[in-house]
């Protein structure tokens, strides 16, 4: 038998909670669950799901992740190793004597556009000689340049008139702009005593609705927000608090009595 299954099994019954509850609770599959507990981790998915499974059922159970991991290694003796997948095919290597076919195209290119600009820069030389023998009389005077409309006017902007109210005295202050607050919720937040106890069946509800029910275990707390009203059923009260908006409440005093808390009363 594993040493890490049977302390996931014993965490997980003493705290009353079935396999199914738990699959639902850490969204782990129910199989999962079974060979994590029964050490059969043939069964298992890779190594780093199984991790990521013991970490999620520790932390749900209220045990130590790192622990349990470092058991979970020794079991196991061995992570999945890194597989190196070989290429399918071979690179292709040009050969260095013949030129390939690409190559040629843009030794061609180059020459097409380096006998352009030789033959650009010939015309502007002969245009250039042309010009300097042309008489400086006969060429026209350069256009005058066409008269342009004169900018239209930028309206003003209208000026912007604050609301006023007049108070005593003569002096007018603005008016404020009503603002309409948030209605703030009630935060509810239920702990359990930690040291030696069985913890405590919880039912908690927010507005009408059921968002709580099962077992907490000791040192374990949980946190709602409502809007209209928060009850809170626990079957060992002793060990329950509750706190309302940073108040405290404590729900009994008896070890297994069973009370009900309402806010507001």
């Amino acid at each position: 038998m594993s040493q890490l299954g049977e302390r996931l099994r014993a965490a997980r019954e003493s705290q009353g909670i079935s396999l199914s509850q738990a699959a639902a609770e850490t969204r782990i599959l129910q199989r999962y669950l079974v060979a994590l507990e029964d050490g059969d981790y043939q069964n298992l998915p890779g190594d780093v799901y199984v991790r990521g499974f013991i970490r999620n059922y520790a932390a749900f159970l209220g045990l130590s992740a790192d622990e349990l991991i470092d058991l979970y290694r020794h079991e196991r003796g061995r992570t999945d190793p890194i597989r190196v997948i070989p290429a399918t095919s071979n690179p292709r290597v040009h050969g260095c004597v013949a030129p390939s076919l690409v190559g040629v195209f843009f030794v061609v290119l180059a020459l097409v556009g380096i006998t352009y600009l030789v033959l650009s820069a010939t015309n502007r030389i002969g245009e250039n000689a042309q010009l300097a023998t042309i008489p400086t009389a006969t060429m026209p005077p350069p256009p005058s340049p066409l008269p342009t409309a004169p900018p239209e006017a930028t309206p003003a902007p209208l000026p912007v008139t604050t609301p006023t109210v007049a108070v005593a005295g003569g002096e007018v202050e603005p008016s404020p702009t009503p603002t309409r607050e948030p209605e703030a919720p009630i935060v509810l937040e239920v702990r359990i005593d930690p040291g030696d106890n069985p913890g405590s069946w919880l039912e908690i509800k927010t507005d009408g609705e059921s968002v709580f029910r099962r077992v907490l275990a000791p040192g374990r707390s949980v946190r709602f927000t409502a809007r209209r009203s928060v009850s809170v059923r626990a079957g060992n009260a002793a060990v329950v608090t509750v706190v309302i908006n940073d108040q405290e409440r404590r729900l009994g005093a008896r070890p297994g009595e069973v009370v009900t808390f309402e806010w507001p009363p």
